[in-house]
C-alpha cells in the first residue's frame, strides 16, 4: 500500500489487450459488476482474518469472487498476474494457504516500496478517510509503540506487518525462493525514472515502458494536513451518532471531493514534525541494513528508501487553517441537510 499500486493497476487495465496477446492474463471477470481494477476483495473471501481489517463477514461475502478468480486463473494456460496490497500485510499462515491454491504455478513476488518519509504522513490521511479516530499524533504514537512489539502482537497498530519491508521478504522467502522475490523502489519526485518503467523491467511483461496516461479522476487525490484534522473530528462525532457506516462513508467522500478539493488555499500539506521525522531516519535505516542482508532484488536505488536526508521537519498545522477546513466541512453538510428537507418535502430542485 502507499507505494503507486493503483497507478500500476491501471496501467495495466489500459494494455489489456497486449498483454493477452503475450501470453499473459491479469484477470477480472471475477467481479465485473464491482469494476474491480485489482484482486483485493478476492484474496479477502480466502484468506479473511489472516489479513489484519478482514473478518469472518467480509470473508463469506467476497469467498465467491475467490472461488471465480481461483476458476479463472486454473482454466487459463497464461502467465498470471495478480495484484493485490493486503498481500504484504500477511504472516505466514495466510501465505502458506494462498499459495496452496496456486498449485503447479512457478510463484514470482514483487513487492512496490516507498520511502517511509513519505508513507507516514499518507498513511494517517488514509487512516482517516476510513473513517479511524485518530489524530496525527495519537496514529504516531501508535505507530511508535507497534515497532517495539513482535509483528504477532495485536496490540498497537498493524503498520509494521505492510511496512517493514525486510520482514515481508523474511516471511515470503519461507515459500518463494528469494531469487524469485524483487523490491521495486518509488522513484523520488526528482528522478527521471518512473515506477512503471521499473515495474515493467521487475516483472518481464511485455509491455510498452512510457508511462501510461489516464484519467486524473481514477487516481487518489490526497488531503491536507487541515482537512484530514477535521475529518478525524467528524469520525469522532459520527462514532457517536447513529449514522450507518454506509452513511458516514458517502458524507465523508462528498467532503473531500465537492468540498474540500474545491478549495483554492488547502492549507499545508502533511509532513513530520522533528521527532517523528528523526524516528523515521531510525527505522528506515535498520530496515535498509537488513534489505541488503538478505540480498533481495531490487529494482531502482534501495538507498531510495531511506529518508531524504535533506529533508527539514515540519510545524504542527496551524489552528487557523484547521478552522478554515471546519467552516468548509460545516457549510457543506448544511447544504447535505437543506437537500435532504427538499426532497422530504418533495421541493422542486430550481427552487431549492
Amino acid at each position: 500500500m502507499k507505494s503507486g499500486t493503483t497507478y500500476l493497476q491501471h496501467g495495466i487495465i489500459n494494455q489489456l489487450a497486449e498483454l493477452e496477446s503475450a501470453g499473459w492474463l491479469y484477470p477480472l471477470d471475477f467481479a465485473p459488476a464491482q469494476g474491480a481494477i485489482n484482486h483485493e476483495r478476492a484474496i479477502y473471501g480466502l484468506v479473511g482474518n489472516q489479513i489484519p481489517w478482514v473478518d469472518q463477514k467480509t470473508q463469506q461475502r467476497m469467498h465467491s469472487q475467490w472461488l471465480s478468480l481461483k476458476a479463472q486463473i486454473n482454466n487459463s494456460e497464461k502467465s498470471i498476474l495478480i495484484s493485490a496490497e493486503a498481500l504484504a500485510s500477511m504472516l505466514e499462515e495466510g501465505i502458506e494457504l494462498l499459495l496452496s491454491q496456486l498449485p503447479n504455478r512457478e510463484i514470482k513476488i514483487i513487492i512496490t516500496a516507498r520511502d517511509l518519509a513519505r508513507v507516514l504522513p499518507s498513511s494517517w490521511q488514509q487512516s482517516v478517510r476510513n473513517g479511524r479516530t485518530y489524530s496525527y499524533e495519537d496514529y504516531f504514537e501508535r505507530i511508535k509503540r507497534a515497532a517495539e512489539l513482535p509483528l504477532t502482537d495485536a496490540v498497537g497498530s498493524n503498520f509494521w506487518r505492510s511496512y517493514q519491508l525486510n520482514q515481508v521478504v523474511q516471511r515470503w522467502s519461507k515459500f518463494v525462493p528469494i531469487a524469485n522475490i524483487t523490491i521495486v523502489t518509488v522513484p523520488p519526485k526528482q528522478s527521471s525514472e518512473s515506477l512503471w518503467a521499473r515495474f515493467i523491467t521487475a516483472t518481464g511483461l511485455p509491455l510498452d515502458s512510457a508511462e501510461p496516461r489516464f484519467d486524473d479522476k481514477r487516481a487518489h487525490a490526497a488531503i491536507s494536513w487541515s482537512e484530514a484534522e477535521v475529518l478525524n473530528e467528524l469520525n469522532l462525532k459520527w462514532a457517536q451518532s447513529n449514522k450507518s457506516v454506509s452513511e458516514r462513508n458517502k458524507l465523508r467522500r462528498k467532503i473531500v471531493h465537492e468540498g474540500f478539493q474545491q478549495r483554492e488555499h488547502r492549507g499545508r500539506w502533511i509532513g513530520l514534525t522533528a521527532p517523528w521525522l528523526s524516528l523515521a531516519k531510525t527505522w528506515a535505516d535498520a530496515d535498509v541494513a537488513k534489505l541488503t542482508q538478505q540480498q533481495v532484488r531490487v529494482v531502482g536505488d534501495i538507498n531510495e528508501l531511506r529518508v531524504d536526508p535533506a529533508l527539514a521537519p515540519v510545524e504542527p498545522c496551524p489552528a487557523a487553517e484547521i478552522a478554515a477546513a471546519r467552516v468548509i466541512a460545516a457549510r457543506f453538510q448544511d447544504r447535505m441537510r437543506l437537500r435532504a428537507v427538499a426532497r422530504l418535502l418533495n421541493i422542486p430542485r430550481k427552487s431549492r
